[in-house]
């Protein structure tokens, strides 16, 4: 019997799913690492289940917003990226408070935004975690999983 009863990929993308519903309700810490390491995971269930053509898959995994999955994913498991020469992600939490972000990023007294510095990019966090949700949806109805 497969562990926990996560049996295929639509099982993990489901967890996936989960995570993010969490994640839109509590946007903390423990809810963000659990959301980006279950999202980068789905790929291991894909490959073991040989649901998709590896080509295909390799070829999704290279798309920007996944590469910045696997790094925070990555980087929260691990402390710090190792392998590839990859550039460790920097992590900022912006607050809508007075002199707690630059100006015209968040409303004042707006509540904050986790922002990553991924390979010199600033990214919002929270919206990163849609997009890669959203693109696996894609990716599981492009290829008929």
């Amino acid at each position: 019997m497969p562990l926990f009863e996560l049996k295929s990929p639509r099982d993990m993308l489901e967890k996936a799913r989960r995570e993010h519903q969490r994640l839109s309700t509590q946007f903390n810490i423990d809810n963000l690492f659990n959301f980006f390491v279950t999202a980068y995971h789905i790929q291991d269930y894909i490959r073991t289940s040989e649901a998709v053509a590896v080509t295909v898959l390799n070829a999704f995994m290279e798309e920007p917003d996944i590469k910045s999955c696997r790094d925070l994913c990555d980087q929260g498991k691990h402390l710090k990226l190792t392998r590839n020469n990859r550039i460790d992600p920097k992590t900022r939490i912006l607050h809508g408070c007075v002199n707690g972000a630059p100006i015209n990023t968040l409303p004042v007294n707006g509540g904050r935004k986790w922002v990553a510095y991924i390979d010199g990019r600033e990214v919002d966090v929270k919206r990163l975690a849609e997009r890669v949700l959203e693109k696996w949806e894609l990716f599981f109805s492009g290829n008929g999983l």
